[in-house]
């Protein structure tokens, strides 16, 4: 055999280098994980690049003709293969998979397996016209093309601007985190198109009488490596995939397995454009105290230092592909305005919180005097003293106490349930019932139903409820606690509310009762509306009162 060494064969041999280096590491993502069709075509496009560029290679540093000749054939083999594979490729890349057919795919090759063939055989100079050889400084094989050669160019060259507009398409359609690779991609899949038509131009260097063709093989590789080693390739889901991320309004991210942000929806890089982050940094620069092995949800602060703070609620989940773990998805839905409702209505309850204590500890004192000295009159007092008059005051001291002890139960009735427990209804309502001065009424509690709520305040509930029913019901009333299908209701016997007067009985301080505080009722309905319920008031069957606690979780 004889050898001849020349430069131009650097960038070739490098190419395919490359191809097979991105080939190998391929191969063993695929035995080590599922043969996913993005994988198996992409390993056949970098076996594709290394047959079309090692040929090539040998092909330039052969200087037997006859063996140049079979080394342009076999290189011819590579280089018919790639276009049908970008194109199956691009597909599987846009999760096109239904379009991965047998009747697609064997259309696809069919111009391509025709190309071969006819390479091989040749019939009357189809697709090689005619041979030269010449010698100088190195000896060269020049190949004239036939028609049928011009022809499979044409089918390449669509086939490969099809694959690009599919994933130009895609990646237009989902959002703007997606360009760079395909830009990269497109890059990658144009060079060789671009050297092709420079090569049948003439174009210095490209009038050598050495094919560079081929050397645009390296920069196909490389450009295709850095998409598969940047952009995560095999572990992260194909373009298509994050279709549902893009219309989203939560800021959704892929992470890495070093919990590094390698994807984002549009709304999730509005956030990282906010916080001075990008692509490629941790989530730990946008969401400092997050960690995805111990994180699965929570509120977190985010923003730049000195910008508005913004919170944010995160989900973590991990990804998988084909069962390892790979990486995490976050999603981050913005809650700065409940957070900062939340806020205001914490420190709102704490200041009604302070203000009703310092209010009953200043009235509960002089009260407690005043009370001392009235039983101190009633138990000493000569015949002068107005007997009916003292059980006036202590009557009104008896309503002070009971206005005092309603504004402590409303302004705790402010702060926010954080525990709910499994609630027996029955045996509450009988318990609280126990301990109400309900004089001879009666109570009636048949709902069988255990519901998730704070006990202590639902018992508030019930407490007001049965006052309110023997304050207007009188002492024979008759209570009853029943199951509704989304709740339950508490109903009794008594005169009823008329309808005008529904929703204003639920306002502050509204009674129609000579000795009623006016509380009791919005008591019930703060507790109810803070578990996330809803009160209905309404008519019972017997003509009483009834109110409906709905909207149960």
């Amino acid at each position: 055999m004889s050898w001849q060494f020349t430069v131009y064969a650097g960038p070739t041999l490098f190419a395919t280098v490359v191809a097979l280096a991105l080939a190998g590491y391929t191969a063993r993502l695929i035995s080590d994980r599922t043969a996913d069709a993005t994988a198996v075509l992409f390993l056949g496009i970098t076996l594709a690049v290394a047959v079309w560029t090692g040929f090539s290679a040998l092909k330039l540093l052969h200087t037997d003709p006859s063996t140049k000749l079979l080394f342009y054939r076999l290189l011819h083999v590579g280089a018919a293969a790639l276009p049908p594979l970008f194109f199956l490729f691009a597909l599987a890349y846009t999760d096109r998979r239904r379009w991965l057919r047998a009747e697609v795919v064997a259309l696809v090759w069919a111009a391509p397996l025709a190309f071969v063939c006819l390479l091989f055989l040749n019939p009357d100079g189809v697709i090689i016209g005619g041979v030269d050889v010449a010698t100088g400084a190195l000896v060269t094989l020049r190949v004239e093309d036939g028609p049928g050669f011009l022809l499979f160019v044409a089918y390449s060259t669509v086939l490969t601007f099809g694959a690009l507009g599919v994933v130009a398409y895609e990646a237009a359609r989902v959002g703007r985190s997606y360009l760079p690779q395909a830009a990269w991609m497109a890059f990658g899949a144009t060079v060789p198109i671009v050297f092709v038509f420079l090569n049948g131009s003439s174009v210095p260097p490209f009038d050598s009488g050495v094919n560079l063709v081929p050397t645009s093989g390296s920069v196909a590789a490389l450009a295709f490596g850095f998409v598969v080693f940047r952009y995560r390739l095999f572990d992260y889901p194909p373009l298509a995939y994050t279709t549902a991320m893009k219309y989203s309004p939560d800021g959704m991210f892929v992470l890495d397995e070093a919990g590094r942000i390698v994807h984002a929806n549009p709304s999730g890089q509005d956030v990282l454009d906010d916080a001075g982050t990008d692509i490629g940094e941790p989530m730990t620069a946008l969401v400092a105290a997050f960690d995805p092995e111990i994180t699965s949800e929570g509120v977190f602060e985010v923003g730049r230092d000195g910008g508005p703070t913004r919170y944010v609620s995160v989900r973590v989940e991990e990804l998988r592909r084909g069962g390892p773990r790979v990486g995490w998805v976050v999603v981050l839905r913005d809650v700065t305005e409940q957070q900062r409702r939340q806020r205001k209505l914490e420190r709102q309850a704490e200041r009604l919180n302070a203000f009703a204590s310092t209010v009953s500890h200043d009235l509960r004192n002089p009260l407690t005097v005043a009370q001392g000295f009235l039983e101190l009159a009633q138990a000493e007092g000569d015949g002068d003293v107005d007997r009916e008059a003292l059980d006036r005051v202590a009557t009104a001291h008896e309503r002070m106490a009971e206005i005092i002890e309603d504004l402590l139960q409303l302004a705790k009735q402010g702060e926010q349930i954080d525990a709910t427990a499994a609630v027996p209804l029955d045996e509450l309502a009988a318990e609280t019932w126990a301990n109400v001065d309900t004089a001879s009424a009666t109570l009636s509690a048949d709902t069988g139903m255990t519901v998730q709520a704070d006990r202590t305040m639902l018992r508030h509930v019930f407490e007001n409820l049965f006052r309110n029913a023997v304050e207007h019901g009188g002492p024979d009333v008759a209570v009853r606690v029943g199951p509704l299908a989304d709740g339950f209701f508490v109903e009794d016997t008594g005169p009823g509310i008329p309808e005008a007067e529904r929703e204003s009985v639920l306002e502050s301080g509204y009674t129609t009762a000579e000795h009623g505080t006016g509380y009791g009722l919005q008591i019930v309905h703060s507790i109810v509306a803070a578990h996330g319920w809803d009160l209905r008031v309404t008519g019972a069957s017997g003509g009483g009162a009834r109110f409906e606690m709905v909207g149960l979780r």
